[in-house]
């Protein structure tokens, strides 16, 4: 019996030439497992929103049983959890069911054990790897006892082992009898269906069994193309005359302790003109932060012997694809870094043909095309182009193929064979088999070390323009972000102050006194004491009084800027002394201690505010404020939304630094910040950060508005 049945289905998404799901029609047996296959773009996560309701059908129609239950899991693990809490966040969904609290509790602890984390069910849910995410984005759905369950690129991000834990639970889930649909571009992935839909163009071009499916070599060659050669790994070490390129002695890095990463130790290695290295390891392995410190986006420890020389400055293309977009037409963006170089005329035209020709996305078709009206595989393969384009000899890449479909991952592989047979050195992350097999040479890393290097060091000439690799000043904005967003998430653990000790409760209560305080106050005398009751509470909630301090410091221009206007528009006492009296603008004694006073008042409030969130997690805080707004439920004021939304925010805004810390690190990369020089133009610098993040800020917020429908929130 078909538990969904499509029929004739046609849709086109607004602005669209073509539709993206063209006359579809199939049916999928109750407890049947089904992938649903194609290219990047060819329908498939269309015909999945389609099916969940998120989007409505142009024509045609979707019937589906009565009673069964639709859960999704997306691509994008970290743009659908909605708790910053693990066991929240599994627990969101049973709540909006209505359920009682000992049933959402025990849906909470099996769901959670179901995916193996339910020893991390009271952790940060941003202090989890990948995998681990995927796994809390998994549980949040299963725990709303799905009989359909549908996953739209679900591993495609992620590393084999996680793989093939997320495959090994669907198995589990199909075989208490549930209905799954893999939507999917891996080939591995429809070995473990029974059903398999084959998509292209909007079109189903095959509709079978798996066994049908894989019995026509036509239907592979559609899906995978060419398989990638084999690289025979001995070659490399057997080149006369290798000339290093890149050489890394002795490097070593930690990230603060607390954050889920370890950082690396002791690596050595050399890079040759000419070359394509793959950088192999799980997800957490450190492949990121060696590419990172190669390319100056970290400072290695001052270690003995520790150095990165290079010829020239290596350029890295980072995974986040989307936070490397700066301007509003492909052109102009690959032309971005070219320009901040100093390139222009003939030669920048000719710089940014090459490069977008040489990243598979053709000058003469895609150069007046919008950046951000591209899709998924073309904005990475932009990206890349926008790296090219910096003409660097030492080109870094992590993880350039994720989520790309085997045709668009093949013309990314074969551009870099192009590039080395040009004489550039590829370095490039992965955990796919095939892919490091490719590269001329593997080096394999586990738990921030080298385990296995298939080309040992060997004597090589320098090249004549060797330098260390210098760390740009402004790569001190990624720490900052990067303490912002652990301390935001709550991921930064620390002992416990005195004020953490008490009840949520009174801990609001307590911030909400001291806050209305600091801004009601108003004799100075009494300004500069509650000052100091500020500063108390400060050191009881255990926030550091150096940071205080700096933040202070760092305020007091705008302060005295804006004292300046109160100078101007504050009334003078009657009578009082007057120090000048030119036209509007005096300064009596009265205005002197106004203007003290207001910043006393603001430096209180800012203490109270700090110690207030360096003291309550977003639980805690989420805790207190259902208690504080019972008498508001009595009166059917809807306060689950008031919750949700700040939920919501502190769950967002470490989403967001991250998103920021990328879009700054493609702008050091690409030269937009190097050269900024005073205020002005470190302003004029920041703004096309503003660009990419305000667009991320809109897909995420849709992506999340999305999770949470899909878990019955209404």
């Amino acid at each position: 019996m078909s538990v969904i049945s499509v029929k004739n289905l046609i849709f086109k998404y607004p602005q669209s030439k073509r539709n993206a799901v063209d006359d579809v029609s199939f049916a999928i047996e109750k407890g049947a497992y089904t992938a649903i296959i194609g290219y990047n773009g060819s329908g498939k996560s269309t015909i999945a929103r389609l099916l969940c309701g998120l989007e409505n059908p142009d024509s045609g129609e979707i019937l589906v049983e009565k009673n069964q239950q639709i859960g999704i899991v997306f691509q994008h693990p970290k743009d659908q959890l909605v708790s910053g809490l693990v066991s929240r966040d599994t627990a969101f969904g049973p709540q909006n069911l209505g359920l009682s609290k000992s049933e959402v509790e025990l849906r909470t602890i099996e769901s959670l054990n179901i995916v193996d984390m339910l020893d991390r069910a009271s952790s940060s849910s941003s202090a989890l790897s990948l995998g681990q995410t995927q796994k809390i984005a998994l549980s949040g759905v299963i725990a709303l006892r799905p009989e359909i369950l549908i996953l739209d690129e679900a591993i495609s991000m992620l590393d084999p082992v996680s793989r093939r834990e997320i495959l090994d639970f669907v198995k589990y889930w199909h075989k208490c009898g549930n209905t799954i649909i893999q939507i999917t571009h891996d080939i591995e992935v429809v070995k473990e269906a029974d059903t398999v839909i084959g998509m292209e163009n909007g079109k189903v071009f095959f509709y079978g069994t798996k066994r049908a499916f894989f019995e026509n070599p036509d239907n592979l060659f559609r899906i995978e193309g060419k398989p990638l050669p084999v690289c025979d790994k001995s070659v490399l070490a057997q080149r006369e005359n290798k000339e290093k390129t890149l050489s890394v002695r002795e490097l070593n890095f930690s990230y603060d302790s607390s954050e889920k990463k370890h950082g690396v130790s002791n690596i050595n290695f050399d890079l040759y003109k000419g070359s394509i290295t793959a950088l192999t390891g799980p997800s957490g392995a450190g492949k990121s932060t060696i590419l990172e410190l190669c390319a100056g986006l970290l400072k290695a420890e001052e270690t003995p012997g520790v150095s990165i020389k290079a010829e020239g400055r290596p350029v890295l293309a980072l995974q986040n694809a989307k936070a490397a977009l700066f301007e509003a037409f492909a052109a102009d963006d690959v032309a971005f870094g070219p320009r901040n170089q100093g390139k222009s005329g003939k030669v920048l035209k000719e710089l940014v043909k090459k490069s977008m020709d040489d990243a598979a996305l053709p000058f003469e078709t895609f150069a007046e095309r919008k950046t951000f009206a591209l899709s998924g595989g073309e904005q990475r393969r932009l990206s890349i182009a926008g790296i090219l384009a910096l003409d660097a000899d030492v080109l870094l890449f992590d993880e350039p193929t994720a989520g790309l479909d085997s045709r668009a991952r093949n013309e990314v592989l074969n551009m870099f064979r192009k590039l080395a047979s040009e004489g550039k050195t590829i370095l490039f992350s992965t955990h796919k088999r095939d892919e490091a097999d490719f590269a001329d040479r593997e080096i394999q890393i586990e738990a921030g070390k080298i385990v296995n290097d298939s080309c040992a060091l060997s004597q090589a000439k320098e090249s004549e323009s060797f330098s260390q690799v210098e760390v740009p000043s402004t790569v001190s904005m990624l720490s900052s972000l990067r303490n912002t967003s652990a301390g935001l998430s709550g991921s930064k653990k620390k002992n416990k102050s005195l004020v953490e000790k008490i009840p949520a409760v009174l801990r609001i209560l307590l911030f909400l006194t001291m806050f209305v305080f600091s801004l009601a106050l108003r004799p100075l005398e009494l300004c500069a004491g509650f000052l100091g009751l500020s500063l108390i509470y400060c050191l009881l909630c255990g926030f550091s009084f150096k940071n205080l301090c700096i933040a202070w410091l760092k305020i007091l221009p705008f302060l005295l800027f804006f004292s300046v206007f109160q100078l101007i528009f504050h009334a003078p006492l009657a009578d009082e002394v007057r120090y000048t009296n030119w036209k509007w603008f005096t300064i009596t004694p009265s205005k002197i201690k106004f203007c003290i006073a207001t910043i006393l008042r603001t430096y209180s409030s800012l203490a109270c505010i700090s110690a207030f969130f360096i003291s309550t997690p977003e639980h805690d805080l989420i805790d207190g404020l259902n208690i504080l707004l019972t008498p508001l439920k009595w009166i059917k004021i809807p306060v689950r939304y008031l919750i949700l939304i700040i939920e919501i925010i502190f769950r967002f805004i470490p989403v967001l630094v991250d998103e920021a810390s990328s879009i700054i690190k493609t702008q050091i990369i690409r030269g937009g910040l190097g050269r900024a020089r005073g205020t002005f133009a470190k302003i004029k610098a920041i703004i096309p950060l503003m660009v990419p993040l305000i667009i991320q800020s809109i897909k995420k917020s849709e992506a999340l508005a999305d999770a949470i429908t899909m878990r019955c929130f209404k």
